[in-house]
C-alpha cells in the first residue's frame, strides 16, 4: 500500500465534471492564471494516520527533474510530463502534506518554466495521465532510553549513536562510572515499509560495557527492555586469561540497539 491519497485543490470559481480531477472546459480557452481555464491544476498529495512524507520519496515517472537552486520550503521542479503539461513542481508543505502544481502555461516567476506555449483547450476532450511513484513512511515518533549501570565500581560504559541520528538524539552521562545511568532522548525519523523481514530493524545506538584492567565478569551481562519496540544483539568481549591458559575470560560486552 501507498499509504497516502492525492486529491484535487479545488477552487470556488471552477467548473468540475464527473470527479475533483476533471473540469468543463470551453474551446478555444486559453490557460492563463486565473482565467477560465486556469495555466495551473493542484492536487495534495496526503499521507495516511500514522505516516510521514518525505519529498526525496516521489517522482514523476517518466519525466525529468529539473536543476534549479534550492527552494524554502523544498521542493522538486519536473519536465518532459504528459502534453499539455509544461512542467511540474512538488513542494514539501509538511511532513504529512506534499503539494503538486502542474502548469499548462510557462510560469517565468519559477526557474525553468518560462518557456513553452500556453495549453488551447480543443473541440475534443483532453484526458491525461500522470504517474506518481512514492511511498510514505511510518512516522517518527518521540524516544526515550534509560539505562542503570551495573552495579560496582569496575565498570566502564559507553554509548555510542548511529551517526545518521546524532542531530535527533541526546545522551547523558559521563561512561566512567560518576553517573549511574544514561539516557538517550529525542525524535526518531519516519521509518521505511520495505524492511527486510529478517531485519533487526532501524539502529540506534551502540551499548558498551567493559570491565576496569584487571577486572573480569562471571557471567555475562544482560540487557534488558521494559519496551517491546525495541531489539538487542549482543557480543561478548574475550580476552585470554593471565592466570589459566587456553581459557578466557569475559571482559565486556557490546550491546547493538534497534528500533522494529
Amino acid at each position: 500500500m501507498a499509504n497516502y491519497t492525492i486529491t484535487r485543490h479545488t477552487e470556488s470559481d471552477h467548473t468540475y465534471g464527473c470527479t475533483q480531477f476533471s473540469t468543463m472546459q470551453i474551446e478555444g480557452q486559453i490557460a492563463v492564471n486565473g482565467a477560465a481555464l486556469d495555466s495551473t491544476v493542484v492536487w495534495d498529495l496526503t499521507a495516511d494516520t500514522g505516516f510521514s512524507l518525505e519529498l526525496d520519496d516521489f517522482i514523476f515517472t517518466g519525466a525529468t527533474q529539473m536543476n534549479v537552486p534550492p527552494t524554502i520550503p523544498p521542493s522538486s521542479s519536473w519536465e518532459n510530463l504528459p502534453y499539455p503539461i509544461l512542467y511540474a513542481q512538488m513542494v514539501q508543505v509538511s511532513s504529512v502534506l506534499i503539494r503538486i502544481t502542474l502548469y499548462l502555461a510557462p510560469d517565468a516567476s519559477q526557474p525553468g518554466f518560462g518557456v513553452g506555449n500556453n495549453f488551447v483547450m480543443p473541440n475534443t476532450d483532453v484526458s491525461i495521465t500522470v504517474p506518481i511513484e512514492g511511498c510514505a513512511m511510518i512516522a517518527g515518533h518521540p524516544m526515550r532510553l534509560w539505562f542503570n549501570e551495573p552495579t560496582g565500581n569496575n565498570t566502564i560504559t559507553e554509548i555510542t549513536v548511529n551517526p545518521e541520528l546524532e542531530k535527533r538524539l541526546a545522551q547523558t552521562g559521563d561512561g566512567s562510572g560518576g553517573l549511574k545511568s544514561h539516557e538517550v532522548v529525542g525524535t526518531l525519523p519516519p521509518q521505511a515499509l520495505d524492511k527486510v523481514a529478517s531485519s533487526s530493524g532501524d539502529h540506534l545506538i551502540s551499548y558498551i560495557v567493559v570491565a576496569e584492567s584487571g577486572h573480569r565478569y562471571r557471567s555475562t551481562p544482560t540487557l534488558t527492555f521494559n519496551s517491546k519496540l525495541y531489539n538487542v544483539e549482543s557480543f561478548t568481549q574475550l580476552t585470554p586469561s593471565s592466570y589459566e591458559k587456553g581459557k578466557n575470560n569475559i571482559t565486556g560486552v557490546r550491546f547493538e540497539i534497534y528500533k522494529k
